[in-house]
């Protein structure tokens, strides 16, 4: 009985989530956990709707497999809130709610007279969660902002290049990631707070400081040391990556001056017979101005990759490790597809689509388990207003008075 009971213990808990490109992560996070959450649209419908890749290349407003994934497990309701009946919706919805998480513009909502204090009058223990480029307040918080500005304005950026090299962007939105993970975090640990005391709070989310926090040491390095840090780069066997018979690996062999780090590498070219080996056995490779010049790199990679170029990418993980080397595939697609250790955890989860003519979709899992808690898949990604009548059932609307505000385009309600 009790193992039941911590099994859904957030089954009681309810989230709006307004979001669109921005934000949808914060609340999926929560929907796995079996939160009840309700992903709110506009009219014009979440924006994601419209963000490639699709579903077999298909352009369509149910079949963008960021939608589908991003919002799995949530219900649907469309809603106007410029509008005063849509703002009463909403106002109500926030009233039986534990969180809202919201990525609009600061004050667009002050503006529709939909302020936190407005909301937390009507609900005392409501958790505003606001993720936006910059946050609400400072020089910034007004401007507009995309994960490609939030990327370059926090560091992320730059940090990715090599030396001289322009930057390189990372695929994907990690920028809006970043600041999604935070607010699910701190959207739980405030209502944490207000579960314990009865007082929520708003909950202040910047991209920026979010892809400020996963930089590492790099502004340390300028604090401490007046050094720019950048990738590695051309620097043999310090996070160099190199080819391989099926793809490309990833080896850190030394760090800094760091010979302990160095013999191992040596055993295993040693007992590998790698032609050449003997020339890696010399203290001028402890020294990283050696390793970082045209003739270590040059040196390190002719002879290294005659090797790894007869072996695939696990392969030499497997036997990289066994000599403690930090070696590591660099996968793709298809290679966490097939990777035993996900596979073993069962990280990929199928799910059948009706909409999509009952075909399938594979899925990633979550990044964590826990012993009592159980995280789901859930149900497909909620179709354009799916659910509005459902959800305004729950509120204490009668089916005359949704029919009147579907009449008036408040909401839009799936037949």
């Amino acid at each position: 009985m009790e193992k039941s009971i911590l099994t859904d213990s957030l089954g009681n808990l309810r989230v709006i989530d307004f979001t669109g490109e921005l934000g949808p992560y914060a609340a999926r996070m929560y929907a796995g956990l079996g939160a009840d959450v309700i992903h709110i649209e506009p009219m014009g419908g979440d924006p994601l709707r419209n963000r490639g890749p699709f579903f077999k290349n298909i352009p369509g407003s149910e079949r963008s497999l960021q939608y589908l994934y991003y919002n799995a497990g949530k219900r649907g309701i469309v809603l106007d809130i410029t509008k005063p009946d849509g703002r009463e919706v909403f106002v109500k919805l926030c009233g039986s709610a534990d969180i809202l998480l919201e990525s609009f513009r600061p004050g667009y909502l002050d503006c529709l007279g939909l302020s936190y204090d407005t909301l937390s009058a009507f609900n005392s223990k409501l958790v505003q969660a606001s993720i936006t480029p910059f946050g609400n307040k400072g020089r910034y918080a007004g401007f507009p902002g995309t994960d490609l500005t939030c990327s370059a304005l926090g560091g992320f950026l730059f940090l990715g290049g090599v030396d001289n090299d322009k930057p390189v962007r990372a695929c994907d939105n990690q920028a809006y990631r970043m600041a999604e993970s935070y607010a699910a975090v701190g959207s739980a640990i405030a209502a944490f707070f207000a579960k314990k005391t009865g007082v929520g709070q708003f909950v202040d989310v910047s991209c920026m400081e979010g892809v400020g926090m996963a930089l590492e040491n790099a502004a340390q390095y300028w604090d401490l040391e007046g050094n720019v840090r950048r990738g590695r780069g051309k620097e043999a066997g310090s996070a160099s990556i190199h080819p391989c018979k099926d793809g490309y690996m990833a080896i850190v062999a030394i760090m800094g001056r760091n010979k302990g780090m160095w013999v191992p590498f040596i055993e295993w070219m040693k007992s590998e017979k790698v032609d050449g080996w003997e020339v890696f056995d010399d203290d001028k490779w402890i020294n990283s101005a050696y390793r970082s010049s045209e003739e270590g790199y040059e040196t390190f990679c002719r002879i290294f990759e005659n090797y790894t170029m007869q072996h695939t990418k696990l392969a030499l993980y497997d036997i990289g490790q066994s000599y403690k080397v930090a070696i590591s595939p660099v996968s793709n697609g298809k290679d966490l597809l097939e990777n035993p250790q996900l596979k073993y955890q069962n990280f990929w989860k199928v799910m059948k689509h009706e909409s999509l003519g009952g075909e399938e979709i594979t899925y990633p899992g979550t990044p964590y388990e826990f012993g009592n808690l159980k995280w789901r898949i859930g149900k497909p990604a909620p179709a354009y207003g799916q659910h509005s009548i459902e959800i305004l059932e729950e509120l204490g609307y009668s089916r005359s008075q949704i029919d009147a505000l579907t009449k008036e385009e408040v909401i839009y309600a799936r037949g």
